[in-house]
């Protein structure tokens, strides 16, 4: 077999959640059928309706990492490669404790030939899960492009280099052969899958959103700009279409040269959704010569344990 041809024959090896590696903590029960359904058209090759019921689900279950996995597998079928990029370098910088994002997005990267940066991206993915197979089979891969690249530079300078070919001649007869692929479940992930929920009461549910609107009423009446700024989720949906530096640039403006702010809130109403809460009430807002009452509405999502605002809406 010569080289080109086991170059086009070698592969590295892209998780995908159909061969059952990629089992993480369970949905929501209330997503569990649209989970299904996605398994399903993924299975079909029915890409687009999978990528618009990913995404309409992805919006009730905005920190859901195996929505995201499927969204960025989708992306990658429809060859999104730069899309599937952007939603497997998030996963990994919001879940860096699941290795298999690592694991997809280094695939992409080698795929444009960015093996270094590859290399790099599964070595992390390792150090995530030292048990990861596929990852530590991919990085053999890697490696063996890599190699193989630079013994091919070599015959470029000199084609009757005979240590240069007999170095691609080893490779192929070490590395021509198919690994496994089907990849069995991480025990890492298992344990996170077969967690406990802790379920709360709508009762203690209330105490915490009630908190949570207190602490960021403090935080904006003492002008404590990093606790007020840490109220928000980091998937806010910023008004006017602003870009996150743009936003918070505009609160500090807004915030930091009143002499005194003094807010008051009443009539809390709160809807439970799904992952989400909204809070109603009632508004005033005093601020020198300004008295101002709105009505407010202020949409929770828990990040992190915490119960973080997506969405600010004053009427």
């Amino acid at each position: 077999m010569t080289f080109l041809k086991f170059m086009k024959k070698k592969k590295i090896y892209f998780v995908s959640i159909l061969t059952g590696s990629f089992f993480l903590f369970s949905s929501l029960t209330t997503l569990a059928q649209n989970t299904e359904e996605i398994k399903l058209l993924l299975k079909d090759g029915k890409y687009t309706r999978a990528e618009i019921l990913t995404n309409k689900s992805i919006e009730d279950d905005l920190n859901n990492p195996e929505l995201l996995f499927y969204k960025g597998i989708i992306e990658t079928n429809m060859n999104k490669n730069n899309q599937a990029i952007d939603t497997f370098r998030d996963l990994t910088e919001r879940f860096p404790a699941l290795p298999e994002p690592f694991n997809n997005l280094a695939v992409l990267y080698a795929q444009k030939g960015q093996y270094d940066l590859a290399k790099e991206i599964l070595e992390q993915a390792i150090k995530t899960n030292p048990s990861y197979l596929t990852a530590h089979i991919n990085l053999g891969d890697i490696f063996t492009k890599m190699a193989s690249e630079a013994y091919n530079k070599a015959l470029e300078i000199d084609k009757s280099n005979n240590i240069a070919i007999t170095k691609l001649s080893m490779i192929t007869q070490l590395f021509n052969y198919q690994p496994n692929t089907k990849n069995t479940a991480i025990a890492s992930i298992e344990k996170k899958s077969t967690a406990k929920v802790v379920e709360f009461s709508k009762k203690e549910l209330a105490e915490n959103i009630t908190n949570s609107i207190e602490d960021w009423k403090n935080a904006w009446e003492n002008k404590d700009m990093e606790s007020y700024l840490s109220s928000y989720a980091s998937s806010f949906k910023y008004p006017n279409n602003m870009k996150k530096a743009a936003w918070e640039n505009y609160r500090k403006n807004r915030i930091i040269p009143k002499k005194s702010i003094n807010i008051s809130i009443s009539d809390i109403n709160l809807k439970f959704s799904k992952e989400k809460i909204t809070a109603n009430f009632t508004q005033t807002y005093k601020s020198g010569n300004l008295n101002q009452i709105s009505n407010k509405t202020l949409v929770f999502l828990k990040e992190d344990a915490q119960w973080l605002i997506l969405e600010e809406i004053s009427k």
